[in-house]
């Protein structure tokens, strides 16, 4: 088995060894299924935005996005979040949007869908594949966007990122 070396019963990652995480060893490592990057937010206000920022683990493509609070909010169209993610990069300048600008990212009533308590809630990705893009150390801002007057806060927010390693 290349790249890992014999510990009794159980095998070793070099890249994990060495400590050289970066993107070429990744690839060329047992470690190819990408990496996840999650992060908790503070409570989801009933007005405003609130934003939580994740910096990108590895160079690579965003794959997929989840979120989850404690509390349930219905559906509706006038008082609803709308998700959101933006690849700042390493100099807090950046505006690629990397979710999809579309309702199925929102609480709508129509087009979106409410969010049901504990539960994970799938976010549609862009569907430009340079938007998705990221290299390590990119910082990603994650915003829930209040429309309206919200009917309750959504507490303990919790976001899960999946990038796959290029």
């Amino acid at each position: 088995m290349p790249n890992t070396q014999a510990i009794g019963v159980a095998f070793a990652d070099q890249a994990i060894i060495n400590g050289s995480l970066d993107s070429a060893t990744l690839v060329n490592s047992n470690v190819r299924s990408g990496f996840s990057a999650a992060q908790q937010g503070a409570t989801i206000a009933t007005t405003g935005n609130s934003d939580v920022f994740v910096v990108a683990p590895v160079s690579g493509v965003l794959s997929a996005a989840w979120f989850s609070g404690v509390d349930a909010l219905a559906a509706s169209n006038t008082d609803y979040i709308t998700f959101s993610i933006t690849n700042l990069g390493t100099s807090g300048s950046g505006t690629a949007a990397m979710l999809a600008a579309t309702d199925a990212n929102t609480t709508k009533s129509t087009g979106g869908t409410a969010l049901t308590a504990n539960a994970r809630r799938v976010l549609s990705l862009n569907g430009t594949a340079a938007n998705l893009v990221v290299a390590a150390g990119d910082r990603l801002r994650i915003r829930a966007a209040a429309t309206g007057t919200l009917a309750n806060t959504v507490t303990f927010p919790v976001y899960l990122l999946n990038f796959s390693v290029s």
